[in-house]
């Protein structure tokens, strides 16, 4: 994602939910959990970052692409087993140049906390600036727990615990407001968000198949349209290991309009190259980077010719 105007140069790379790792079962997700988070206010150094030849590989890849020279993304191998993901974020941030959204990275409750279960995670959605700095992360607040009789069950509260505040970040782009997946069927959220400055709204996924068919497009464009912001969801596609996701990453402007579509379970999208049939397990070609352009003066203009968010200031409801 860049700002328009500028240079032929990506400003900013967003990751899908669970994009480290999709956990077989409850006790895989905790252990694969990264530490606890916290804000990095000085710039970490370079052996602190746990530089190996696949984040160096996933830099190289990022940075191609940003200067629109696309090239074919090899297989790579991830065997090494390393502590930590967003360590692993903060090295690729620092070594493509841009801003980073890593939505969904399970991290431990820290034992300074509040809660009162420290053997669960949060899902958390970490945003690291170009220096590889820890700018911004938001704890998910509303759970996913859906049993669906031989469709779907899956209990996010078995071993996740829900956050209590809502993030907003500054950033080359735009103010950002952040969420993730399960969040975006609960507008008001999306609402207070405004309130608080977010011009480009941010929801990292992994959206089941069943219930991406019905309401996937659907929700993301209304939360577009009634915030008049940009809209942006990368998602997982395909099948990872019992569990399948719907895919179709997705970009909408403040309008409600379609800006890309990296393509999913029931098209190919409309991302070009990055959105082909791929192989027996993949609906699309997986992995794909697609990239797009933000206007922020067209949030402008929107707000301008339909004020709703001074209608709502106005407006009182008897109960």
């Amino acid at each position: 994602m860049r700002r328009l105007g500028e240079a032929c140069w990506s400003r900013y790379v967003i990751l899908p939910e669970c994009f480290g790792f999709m956990g077989d079962n409850a006790s895989h997700t905790l252990e694969e959990a990264d530490p606890a988070i916290f804000l990095c206010e000085q710039e970490p150094k370079h052996d602190e970052l746990l530089p190996n030849p696949f984040r160096q590989t996933v830099s190289d890849v990022i940075i191609s692409h940003a200067n629109g020279t696309p090239f074919e993304i090899p297989k790579i191998d991830n065997t090494q087993r390393l502590p930590s993901i967003v360590r692993g974020l903060q090295f690729i941030a620092r070594e493509s140049g841009m801003w980073i959204s890593g939505g969904g990275v399970h991290t431990r409750v820290p034992k300074s906390s509040s809660s009162t279960d420290h053997q669960k995670i949060y899902n958390t959605h970490v945003i690291i600036d170009d220096r590889g700095k820890v700018k911004r992360y938001y704890h998910k607040i509303h759970l996913f727990d859906v049993s669906i009789p031989n469709k779907v069950n899956l209990m996010e509260s078995k071993t996740t615990e829900p956050g209590t505040t809502l993030e907003v970040c500054d950033s080359p782009v735009g103010k950002l407001g952040l969420s993730i997946c399960y969040d975006m069927r609960f507008s008001e959220m999306y609402v207070d968000l405004v309130k608080m400055g977010a011009q480009i709204l941010l929801a990292p996924s992994a959206f089941t198949v069943p219930t991406g068919k019905a309401h996937w497009h659907t929700l993301l464009r209304a939360r577009a349209i009634e915030s008049q912001c940009y809209m942006i969801a990368a998602t997982q596609v395909r099948k990872h290991n019992e569990k399948e996701s719907y895919g179709h990453s997705l970009v909408y402007d403040p309008w409600g309009e379609l800006l890309a579509d990296a393509g999913g379970y029931d098209s190919v999208g409309t991302a070009g190259d990055s959105a082909i049939p791929g192989d027996d397990d993949s609906p699309v070609r997986v992995p794909s980077i697609v990239v797009c352009e933000i206007d922020l003066d067209k949030i402008d203009t929107v707000r301008e010719r339909m004020p709703i968010h001074e209608h709502r200031a106005k407006s009182t409801y008897a109960l």
